[in-house]
Formats: structure tokens, C-alpha cells, sequence
């Protein structure tokens, strides 16, 4: 064999070996659970309030800081329950309720990555339920309490927002719901949107949604590595379905909002950097063609800072939707 075909296939052999430890390396990071990781990822219902030491908090929310351990500390003082679900593949997946008086409908919260719902909504749960709605915090399957071994990014996630809903509904009678999500639990309300939802459902908030974990996953390597999605992304779509079980393809907001008819708010800061703003302009463009739609874009807003940012417009909107959705059939 010549010398030149030998080099030939080491090198093709080491290329290949760094695209597999490299795609492995892809899945754990951002598809495989912590709890299968072996890491302790502290949320916000594990923080001492009273401890500044001991509250982790995204940089860009450190000048909202004192009002959001007040509105933390005052969520867990609530008379909180513990509900859970068992998922359409066999998952036990867990929330915490927070209840309110005179109750006029829930809020079912879909937090985002890696995050819990107390640290993505706790101002909102005090709004909310000083309106007379009871708050459902669900962590999402392979976070925080419930059970799962892969984050997929809103594919599965979808459906579990069905057996919550049902939940819901079983447990609360007649009372109307409604979907609010941030981040990868916006895309995850969004594409729940397209299947065949519970009556009880009456609209949809989205807050920086991306639009399908294939256009977020090119964007981040874009963004973060500098990397075109190929050859890296191909490989890692295919480890991703042979061992988590879901194609990047096969939601999306987009297909899922041409079949929506609820009501919709969809948020988004102007200057998120994380999921690119176009990405919600998309989902509105194809959303008000077929349902009672309205876009709040936020300036200065960076990913998921919207509420904090323009906290007076975002609740103005909030309770529009709330008119359109509730309040109006209630009158």
C-alpha cells in the first residue's frame, strides 16, 4: 500500500473519531439530564432567599435582584401543593401548584432550559395570582423532580403539556387554563398548540420562543462556535434519535401554529441574542393568519428579560389576552 493512502485513511479515521467524540460530547452537554450527569444544577425552589450568597442569579437580572427574592420567598410561602402526572411514555413528572382565591382560571408555567419555574416566573406568579389565578409549575421531564433521562427541546415536551392540562381538568373542574411559557417551554406551548388540546384550554403565552431545536441548535453553533450546522449537526440529529428517541425535525411552531386558534401573546426582547428575535416575527407572521394573534416586542430586552424590562406593557397585554380568553366569558 502507498504511503500517501496510508496517511489518507489515518487521517480520515482521526476525523472521523474527533466528529464521534465531539457529537458525544454535543448530546451530553445539551441533551442529557443532569441528574444523569452526576451534577447538582441548584434552582430556585433549593436557594436560601436570605442568603445572597446562595442565590444564583442570571447576570443581566442582577438590577431586578431585591424584587425578585421578595417575589421567590413569597411564592414558597404559599400554601403550595405537589401534583403529578405519569407522561404518555411512562414518565412520573412533578409540579408545584400555587392556589389562589376565588379562583378564575390556572396558569399552566413551562419553564426553560434547565431552569425551574419559580426562577423564570416568580414575579408573574404574584400577578397572576393577585388576579384570581392559581399558578401550575411543572418541572419539565429530565429537570429538577420529574423523572427522564434526555431534554428534547419541546418534541416530547409537547405532550406532556396534555397530561398536565388533563390533570388540570380532572382536578379542577370546568376551571379554563392557560399556556405560558418561556423560552424552550415557549416553543414547547407553541408546538403543543398544533395537537389536539384539552377543552379547558383557552389561550397561549410564548415568550422568546425558538422554532424547531434544529433552527436553535444551527444558531448556537453559528452564534456561540462559529460552525456551520454541517457536518456536526447531521451527526448529532442521528445520535439524538437513536438514543433520545426524537428527531430535531419533527416539531415545529411553525406547522403547529398554522392548526392554532386559541388566542396568542407572543413576547420577545429585541435584543436576545440566545433565540434571535426573527424567530418569534416568524411565529407571528404564520400565527395571526389563522388566530386572534399579538406580538409584544420588547427593546433592550435580552433573552427572557421581557417582563422585567417592560413589566407595565407586558401585564397590559397579559390581561388582554386574559379579556379575550376568560374574563369575557365569564361577563
Amino acid at each position: 500500500m502507498e504511503w500517501y493512502v496510508i496517511i489518507f485513511i489515518i487521517a480520515a479515521a482521526a476525523a472521523l473519531l474527533m466528529l464521534a467524540g465531539g457529537t458525544s460530547m454535543f448530546f451530553n452537554f445539551a441533551i442529557l439530564s443532569d441528574n444523569y450527569k452526576k451534577v447538582k444544577r441548584k434552582n430556585a425552589w433549593d436557594e436560601n432567599e436570605d442568603d445572597p450568597n446562595d442565590v444564583d442569579l442570571y447576570p443581566k437580572c442582577l438590577p431586578y435582584r431585591d424584587e425578585l427574592l421578595e417575589s421567590r420567598k413569597w411564592v414558597k410561602s404559599q400554601d403550595l401543593a405537589d401534583f403529578s402526572v405519569t407522561s404518555y411514555d411512562g414518565l412520573t413528572l412533578r409540579a408545584k401548584y400555587v392556589p389562589a382565591n376565588d379562583l378564575k382560571g390556572i396558569v399552566l408555567m413551562m419553564h426553560g432550559y434547565r431552569s425551574s419555574a419559580l426562577h423564570d416566573f416568580s414575579l408573574a406568579i404574584k400577578i397572576f395570582h393577585d388576579m384570581g389565578y392559581g399558578c401550575m409549575l411543572p418541572y419539565h421531564r429530565a429537570h429538577g423532580d420529574s423523572e427522564g433521562k434526555y431534554l428534547t427541546y419541546g418534541v416530547k415536551e409537547r405532550y406532556d403539556v396534555i397530561s398536565w392540562c388533563r390533570l388540570i381538568e380532572e382536578r379542577f373542574p370546568g376551571v379554563p387554563v392557560i399556556l405560558d411559557g418561556i423560552s424552550m417551554g415557549g416553543a414547547t406551548v407553541l408546538m403543543a398548540s398544533g395537537l389536539e388540546l384539552p377543552d379547558n384550554v383557552k389561550g397561549i403565552i410564548a415568550d422568546c420562543a425558538y422554532t424547531t431545536p434544529y433552527a436553535i441548535f444551527a444558531h448556537v453553533m453559528r452564534q456561540n462556535f462559529k460552525m456551520g450546522p454541517f457536518p456536526f449537526l447531521f451527526t448529532s440529529r442521528i445520535y439524538a434519535r437513536i438514543r433520545a428517541g426524537f428527531k430535531m425535525k419533527s416539531a415545529s411552531t411553525l406547522d403547529a401554529l398554522k392548526k392554532n386558534r386559541l388566542p396568542l401573546l407572543i413576547a420577545h426582547g429585541e435584543s436576545d441574542t440566545l433565540v434571535p428575535h426573527s424567530m418569534s416575527e416568524q411565529n407571528f407572521e404564520v400565527a395571526k393568519e389563522n388566530c386572534d394573534a399579538t406580538f409584544l416586542s420588547v427593546p433592550g430586552a435580552e433573552h427572557g428579560l421581557s417582563f422585567l424590562v417592560d413589566r407595565e406593557r407586558y401585564t397590559e397585554e397579559v390581561k388582554k389576552l386574559l379579556d379575550k380568553c376568560i374574563n369575557k366569558e365569564e361577563a
